[in-house]
């Protein structure tokens, strides 16, 4: 009998939705573009008020995001929070690895691949990029993405040794490479769909993009289009990942006519999609200039279908990331100009212009003469972008629907970025007569007074009861050009009629955004080239959704305000699959072997490394890059506890290097940058 009922249980489905630096104000400037307040969707009561699917979760609250080590958190902890609970409240730049203690902690993704769920990685950044690779691999810093890339693909330590054996890098260098973590072991993922193709493929190979009969796209121009790698130990993790089974495919035609037949729970056939050598392309952009790309809703379609076939009467876990709100919100995408000052290109808070041709990137390497789109915004980039994660969060709101399995959902961010506010509207016609052409609502009552408004001086016909009193501009009518709410409409891409974009004319009620932190306000300089916007220390939304009655989508309410780390024992229910732990039996201590410290770091011409041992020995320093290739190596031949060892930096170009020490005891690691 109870073999019966096991076999009878339905297969559970969890989705955790993360949109990276998604704040309140962002969602809101969808909602308006979409034309939440007006009529049919102004009241609770009316049938479309909820123009957005993450609008339509059941249970909402909030959460803090604070990360071990700073009241401001980055992506690493910020995700590694939802990743593995409360082991996973970590220090900046660290990926599910507790530095203090030197040893991975476990996700969500292992612990369900374990137990026999499928599981997959969904990201419209570099699939190494922070925010997934805390759900899938362990290192202290973030920004080793070859090694990620390898851990990704990797089951075993024999496995992960093999790639850097047949290496330019070889051999295989505990020191240098890193070890598969214990966590990670037996671990394969399902399904990785993103960007990234930079750190799965040789330094200057060129991967062609292929539609799903094998022929080469072209863009508008008639060019074959291709991504390009950047490893330098040469070695082609997508050969690699083939040989292990994985189907590869990196364009929107080849996802959406995959042979999902091949996809069985009981074969070792998975998927790598890797759709651009870095990140994806903003959506705007890619609606414009890359629609061989998938959007992150296809990408979050086909993995659910091939997940689904793989967890088979299990079910599976999926992440799914919207990950360029925070790029955007970093860049200060329509919030900022650059201008000469003096010889110099400085940044100018400047809302409602065109936005740089390249949307948020383009902004770090803007100069005064940087061309600009004549008819797109800042805000055209950020309502997009936030569709994009919400047409996502819908299509994992269909397998609500489904009663043959159990669903649960949920949708939160890792931060709040660039303190982004919502400033009003366009306004071409500046009937505030301030020289602005924003406004930030409707004008009071006219009464027969001409520019009349209940902020502004009386006129004369301007009394308490006057006759034949007009409405004048005050109405919630969309049509009207005295209405004063967005007036966008929508059109269809690629014929996903479910999925409509809003756009607007150049002189039509456009939506104004701007950034609280900016460089004027956040210490950040206003050179331009640096970072314009930081993340900061806002709670984000968190909502929750299931189909199993409300009773684990319901317990983030009723607690009061909750932190990060609150939502992965949920999941950890849902899925039967016990208490999340944190082990690493290869990982070293850096108490129990020593610490080094770097001054000055960041470092121009040289820099001192002060190491402090448990037991006396001879040391060894070598310096990587972050592609692994050593570019320093220095011995210290005194057997002591304490040592001080300068290095030249001179020769360094600017970046992140990993500085490794080795004594009698072990090794350990610190961060070195160059200015």
């Amino acid at each position: 009998m109870a073999a019966a009922v096991a076999f009878a249980q339905k297969p559970k489905q969890v989705i955790m939705y993360i949109g990276d630096g998604y704040g309140t104000s962002s969602k809101v400037a969808a909602r308006m573009a979409m034309g939440q307040g007006t009529e049919g969707k102004r009241v609770t009561s009316d049938a479309n008020f909820h123009v957005l699917a993450i609008d339509k979760l059941k249970y909402q609250g909030s959460l803090t995001t604070h990360s071990l080590n700073s009241w401001i958190t980055d992506s690493g902890p910020g995700a590694s929070c939802y990743a593995a609970g409360e082991a996973g409240k970590l220090d900046n730049e660290a990926i599910s690895f507790n530095v203090g203690k030197g040893e991975s902690v476990q996700t969500i993704l292992e612990k369900a691949k374990k137990a026999g769920y499928a599981v997959g990685l969904i990201t419209t950044t570099r699939i190494t990029h922070a925010t997934p690779a805390t759900f899938g691999s362990h290192i202290w810093f973030r920004d080793l993405e070859d090694y990620i890339a390898a851990q990704y693909i990797s089951t075993t330590q024999q496995e992960y040794e093999d790639i850097f054996n047949n290496s330019a890098i070889k051999p295989y260098n505990e020191g240098r490479d890193w070890i598969l973590p214990e966590p990670k072991k037996g671990v394969e993922i399902d399904v990785l769909l993103g960007g990234g193709a930079r750190h799965f493929l040789p330094k200057g190979y060129s991967d062609p993009y292929l539609d799903s009969k094998g022929n080469p796209i072209m863009d508008k121009n008639g060019k074959a289009v291709a991504q390009a790698g950047r490893r330098v130990d040469n070695v082609n993790l997508v050969e690699v990942a083939k040989q292990r089974g994985y189907s590869y495919v990196n364009s929107r035609d080849a996802l959406m006519n995959l042979d999902l037949s091949k996809f069985k729970s009981d074969n070792n056939a998975k998927l790598l999609g890797l759709f651009n050598a870095s990140h994806v392309n903003y959506e705007q952009d890619r609606q414009m200039n890359a629609d061989w790309e998938p959007s992150l809703p296809e990408m979050t379609e086909m993995a659910i279908k091939v997940l689904q076939a793989k967890g088979g009467k299990k079910g599976f876990f999926l992440m799914v990331e919207g990950g360029r709100i925070d790029h955007l919100e970093h860049a200060n995408s329509g919030g900022i100009s650059v201008i000469s000052d003096n010889g110099k290109n400085v940044y100018t808070v400047d809302a409602n212009k065109p936005s740089y041709m390249g949307g948020g990137e383009a902004v770090y390497r803007a100069t005064p003469d940087t061309p600009r789109h004549t008819d797109v915004f800042g805000s055209d980039y950020m309502i997009k972008e936030v569709l994009a994660f919400d047409y996502a969060i819908a299509q994992g709101r269909k397998l609500l629907a489904d009663n043959t399995a159990e669903t649960l959902i949920f949708s939160s961010s890792d931060h709040e970025c660039g303190g982004v506010a919502i400033v009003g509207l366009n306004d071409a016609a500046n009937v505030q007569n301030n020289g602005t052409y924003i406004r930030t609502y409707a004008m009071g009552p006219r009464q027969n007074g001409a520019n009349a408004s209940s902020g502004g001086a009386a006129t004369a016909t301007t009394v308490a009861n006057p006759a034949g009193v007009k409405r004048g501009d005050i109405d919630f009518g969309t049509t009207s050009p005295n209405g004063w709410y967005p007036n966008y409409t929508n059109y269809i891409f690629q014929n996903r009629t479910e999925e409509p974009w809003p756009k607007v004319d150049i002189n039509g009620r456009r939506i104004v955004i701007a950034y609280a932190s900016n460089p004027l306000t956040n210490g950040n300089g206003n050179l331009a080239g640096g970072t314009p916007g930081n993340h900061t220390p806002m709670d984000v939304f968190v909502g929750a959704e299931d189909n199993v009655q409300g009773d684990f989508a319901r317990r983030i309410t009723g607690k009061g305000q909750l932190d990060n780390t609150y939502l992965t024992q949920i999941m950890a229910d849902f899925l039967q699959v016990g208490a999340l732990s944190a082990k690493e039996a290869k990982a070293e201590s850096p108490d129990a072997v020593g610490k080094v410290s770097v001054y000055p770091n960041p470092a121009t011409s040289s820099a001192t490394l002060d190491i402090n041992l448990k037991k006396p020995s001879t040391v060894a320093v070598s310096v990587y890059d972050m592609s692994g290739k050593l570019v320093t190596a220095v011995a210290e031949g005194r057997n002591a506890q304490s040592h001080k060892i300068e290095i030249s930096t001179q020769a360094l170009t600017s970046g992140s290097y990993v500085v490794n020490v080795k004594c009698d005891a072990g090794s350990f690691s610190t961060k070195l940058i160059k200015k």
